[in-house]
């Protein structure tokens, strides 16, 4: 029985033993952290200026903060009335011992106090003893603001001017127009905040722009309320600052640079100065403005210039007109002015009638033959012009079939306010005199009354001569060869002078020579080669006039194509020796090319029955040309290089073979032969006849580039006034001639630039040496020598110029 009593108390004992030992232990932990410290720390001393979002820092030793959702509900500020903290994310747990709280604060404290921060057991792991305290000072602060202008207000200035807001003690919010809304002004009816007028420019400073539309007679106040809730931290009172605003007796003036007459009504220039007030943007200024007195005066289009904030101009429009003087009224409404003025100002303006005349004439009466490209000279009285369109616009020709104003930029040409002149263009026949009517239409000049003028046109009569292209049909010779036709005539009398225009296509011929005929011994020729699509011709003669048949004149071109077309005569007169212009007949001339063979070659595009290099040449100038084309040899609809390719490889298809060089070197370029073979390899062309081709190309390229270089005779030689010096290139160099006397003095260098190897032989690839010196004047007769100079090649050789 004892001994079951012992074993029972054992059994008691080592169980009191263990949880003895078990809290025991767990009551020397909690002795441990028994006594925790908590203190607060700022980056700098708190003031009621700054308190609003602070940061402060809690920092914890003998414990550990718990988690932030534990630390938001344990923590708690007093003793200053409005101080919180956002509990969600104003508290950050920066580590076990750190934590940072931002601060609220809306309100206001007149004496400095003290911040306490309270700290629950829940904000600390393990701990449940009493909460934990610390503080921090903060001085009161006394808030002023204050507000200033650049300069005194007063009525003139009121409307645009800045107010500058200048918090001390406080901040601003950060929201311009929440600040905005906080502010009030009144003491000046019409006073107001402009829109989007409110500039938060630091947290301390604010620009308030202020909107005026209205008047004030005498001295008044502006008053301007910045509410509390302005104001960063629930700040309980507004501000209140007071302006004085002088009033300004608004005036304006009007001037123009000269007295008003009805001649220079249009387009003058009336200045506005105003004073007291500013004019608001020009685009509403032109609105404002309206006229009476006359009319037909109004604003010109983009004729409103506000040159200042008080100064305007405005040029006028005129089309109208007065009989007798006149006044000009001209009003500028209210709305003109900044502010929202209510007044208009009205001005006159004497106005002198004039009366209006418009003059027109000619250098030389008008006949047929000098009707085409005559100027006439409009001349105004008593107003002006108006810009050239309108004038161009305003005018138009009658009486006269094919009589027209001519078109080009300066065909109308207004040469002042009072002059211009206009070209004519004809291209018809009249076969007895004639009236040619000008009208100038009002809207040349403003006006309301058009000008018309009749022109006397003198008829050219007929004889019964004719003049002829010759040969009236010839088969165009191979690209870049010559083209000669001669102009004749036929059953001339007493011919002493002539002028005619042939026309041709510049797609098919160039001009290169013009000389004159054996008909008239002439003492003047001129000739005006114009090369996209006509020539001009005119010469007279003082001695004995010519009868009967003779030529002209002679005319070279150059085959631009091998293709049809026809040279045609027009603005054919003939003089006679009393001065008299006669028309007379005329015959054209054609280009013809011969028609397609029944058993046509193929590559043979000029159809002379054989494929040769001239084939090659009219492939390359159709070069993607498109439709219907000889040139298209695939019928790809495109003339390209697989077109040229064919050609090549058809060398030798016909009566006989064509030899490869002589031919070849005046129409074609190694450098032309090159570029063919690249664009030919990059299609990779596998059929026999391009590979024939490529290898006739191959072979030709071969054929240009000769093995040296030379340099060949000049030709003509001798000459006068001009030659060309011929010569070949074995491989690409910078190419210089230099021309010296007999005594050795250089007399002209020509640097032709780098230049690729090949033969340089025809007139359009050798040098070309005018017989000028470097100063641009004909050199003496007698011999001189020339040297070509090409990379490390140099040659000379003489020529003569003979005189």
């Amino acid at each position: 029985m004892n001994t079951q009593v012992l074993k029972q108390k054992g059994i008691v004992f080592i169980l009191v033993t263990i949880l003895l030992v078990t809290f025991g232990t767990q009551s020397i932990s909690y002795a441990q952290q028994a006594n925790p410290t908590i203190t607060v720390s700022v980056e700098a001393p708190l003031t009621e200026a700054t308190l609003h979002e602070s940061v402060v820092t809690l920092t914890l030793a003998g414990g550990q903060f718990a988690d932030r959702w534990a630390i938001r509900f344990a923590v708690s500020l007093s003793g200053i009335d409005g101080i919180t903290f956002d509990d969600f994310f104003g508290v950050n747990r920066i580590s076990d011992t750190v934590v940072t709280i931002e601060l609220e604060f809306a309100g206001n404290i007149d004496t400095d106090a003290t911040l306490t921060f309270t700290v629950g057991a829940g904000a600390i792991e393990g701990y449940n003893g009493n909460a934990l305290a610390a503080t921090l000072p903060v001085t009161a602060i006394e808030e002023s603001l204050e507000a200033s202008t650049e300069a005194p207000l007063t009525e003139a200035t009121l409307h645009g001017n800045i107010i500058t807001l200048t918090l001390t003690g406080r901040r601003f919010i950060d929201r311009s127009w929440e600040i905005e809304d906080a502010l009030s002004i009144s003491g000046i009816d019409s006073a107001t905040i402009g829109s989007s007028g409110v500039e938060r420019v630091s947290n301390t400073v604010v620009a308030v722009r202020l909107r005026f539309f209205g008047n004030i007679d005498e001295n008044a106040t502006l008053t301007l309320t910045v509410g509390a809730e302005a104001i960063v931290g629930g700040y309980d009172k507004p501000f209140t600052s007071q302006f004085p605003v002088t009033p300004v007796e608004e005036s304006l003036e009007a001037s123009t640079e000269a007295p008003l007459t009805e001649a220079t009504l249009h387009g003058s220039t009336i200045t506005f100065t105003l004073t007291g007030r500013q004019f608001v943007d020009e685009s509403y200024i032109g609105s404002a403005v309206t006229f009476s007195g006359i009319d037909g005066v109004t604003v010109e289009w983009g004729g409103v210039e506000r040159v200042s904030d008080t100064v305007v101009t405005v040029r006028l429009r005129f089309f109208g007109n007065i009989d007798e003087n006149a006044t000009l009224t001209l009003t500028v409404g209210a709305e003109a002015i900044v502010g929202g003025y209510d007044k208009p100002f009205t001005f006159q303006f004497p106005v002198t009638a004039v009366e209006e005349s418009l003059g027109a004439s000619t250098e030389v009466p008008l006949t047929e033959a000098t009707l085409d490209g005559s100027i006439i000279t409009l001349t105004l009285t008593g107003r002006r012009y108006a810009g050239v369109d309108d004038i161009r616009n305003a005018l138009s020709v009658s009486g006269i079939d094919g009589v027209t104003v001519a078109f080009g930029w300066f065909a109308v040409n207004r040469r002042s306010d009072t002059m211009a002149t206009v070209e004519l263009t004809f291209s018809g026949n009249i076969d007895a005199d004639a009236t040619l009517v000008l009208t100038v239409g009002a809207e040349a000049i403003g006006y309301n009354k058009a000008f018309t003028f009749e022109f006397p046109v003198t008829a050219i009569q007929q004889s019964n001569a004719t003049v002829n292209i010759s040969p009236a049909s010839v088969v165009s010779s191979d690209i870049g060869e010559p083209l000669t036709f001669n102009l004749n005539i036929k059953g001339g009398e007493n011919i002493a002078g002539y002028q005619a225009t042939v026309s041709f296509n510049p797609t098919a011929l160039r001009p290169v020579n013009i000389t004159n005929g054996d008909y008239l011994p002439m003492d003047a020729f001129f000739m005006d080669k114009t090369f996209y699509r006509e020539v001009r011709l005119a010469a007279t003669t003082l001695a004995e006039a010519s009868n009967g048949d003779g030529t002209l004149a002679t005319l070279t071109f150059e085959v631009q194509d091998f293709k049809a077309s026809t040279l045609t005569l027009s603005q054919l007169y003939l003089v006679d020796a009393d001065g008299t212009r006669w028309k007379t007949f005329i015959e054209n001339g054609e280009v013809t090319i011969p028609p397609e063979l029944e058993n046509a070659i193929l590559g043979d595009i000029n159809r002379d029955g054989v494929v040769n290099i001239q084939d090659l040449v009219i492939v390359n100038v159709r070069f993607g040309q498109r439709g219907e084309n000889s040139a298209d040899i695939n019928g790809d609809d495109i003339v390209n290089i697989v077109d040229l390719v064919l050609v090549a490889g058809a060398f030798g298809n016909g009566a006989a073979a064509p030899a490869l060089h002589p031919q070849s070197s005046e129409t074609l370029t190694a450098a032309d032969i090159q570029r063919w073979l690249s664009q030919a390899q990059q299609l990779e062309l596998t059929d026999t006849a391009s590979l024939k081709g490529i290898l006739f190309l191959q072979q030709l390229l071969a054929a240009l580039i000769p093995e040296e270089s030379a340099l060949l005779t000049n030709y003509p030689n001798p000459f006068n006034p001009e030659t060309w010096i011929p010569y070949r290139l074995s491989k690409p160099a910078d190419v210089t001639f230099t021309i010296y006397a007999v005594d050795g003095q250089m007399i002209r260098r020509l640097s032709l630039g780098h230049q690729p190897a090949g033969i340089y032989q025809s007139r359009s690839r050798a040098a070309y040496w005018d017989g000028k010196n470097k100063f641009g004047e004909p050199v003496a007769s007698g011999l001189y020598f020339y040297t070509l100079t090409a990379g490390d090649f140099s040659a000379t050789r003489k020529m003569v110029i003979r005189k």
